[in-house]
């Protein structure tokens, strides 16, 4: 049984008799009907929080993004779900309204807001089958340039081959906070993970925290006044395994 087909159970998108089957599945697999379960309460739960915002209009940052892909039709329906858990995740963060539209505020300032960041840039870029990237990998050398520059300090885009994951290249983004570095990554099934990073104003050194949005996995740490955020759809020890790998290359700079 596929995660996509739980969630899909979860929100009734099933047919008739696929919802059928899936009961049957969790009938047979009690943890998971567990953990479905605990989806189950925390939809409605949210559904009655949040009724009052759903009528707001999206964030212009996101609504352009996702009225472009919808009339271009370049997004799977696994990418608008991821879009749209990301966007509900910033929602319920910010206790009313959208949480978009306050990441200067000082007490965001920190890897908790680069999270959010590296959230949505994974939601808007990773699913992008026209455009994720400004740079191509092939030309690593004028990206990591680039994003030098731009940061202000020394950067260069971790090999993660050892993890199967290959450079597909990279972007700038802006934030509150500055210019941010956006590299996405591709594994052999065409699963795509994002590494953020941007100069922090707050928490310059930070541990590593285990931080997910949404649908999406994510890991932050900061290191000397550096930020960094890796996310992915993908299990917690193989992100948190990419990630020790990229932090490691990150501090031999």
């Amino acid at each position: 049984m596929t995660e996509a087909e739980l969630q899909a159970y979860v929100d009734g998108r099933l047919s008739e008799s696929r919802q059928a089957v899936v009961a049957s599945w969790l009938a047979a697999h009690p943890e998971e009907a567990a953990r479905i379960e605990t989806y189950r309460q925390q939809r409605d739960a949210l559904r009655l929080a949040l009724a009052p915002v759903v009528e707001e209009p999206l964030p212009p940052e996101l609504d352009l993004h996702l009225r472009r892909h919808r009339r271009l039709g370049r997004w799977s329906a696994r990418g608008m779900a991821v879009a749209a858990s990301i966007a509900l995740a910033l929602v319920v963060g910010g206790g009313s309204g959208w949480m978009l539209r306050g990441l200067s505020a000082p007490t965001t300032a920190g890897t908790a807001a680069l999270a959010r960041e590296a959230a949505a840039s994974y939601a808007v870029y990773a699913n992008d089958a026209d455009r994720p990237v400004e740079i191509a990998g092939s030309d690593q050398q004028m990206l990591d340039d680039w994003f030098s520059r731009r940061l202000s300090r020394p950067i260069k885009a971790p090999d993660l081959g050892p993890a199967g994951f290959r450079l597909i290249g990279g972007r700038l983004v802006a934030t509150d906070f500055g210019p941010a570095g956006l590299y996405l990554y591709r594994d052999a099934s065409g699963n795509r993970v994002a590494l953020y990073v941007r100069p922090m104003r707050a928490q310059g050194n930070d541990r590593m925290t285990k931080r997910d949005v949404g649908l999406v996995r994510g890991w932050t740490w900061a290191d000397d006044g550096l930020g960094f955020g890796m996310f992915g759809e993908m299990t917690d020890e193989q992100l948190h395994r990419t990630a020790d790998m990229a932090r490691a290359q990150f501090t031999s700079i």
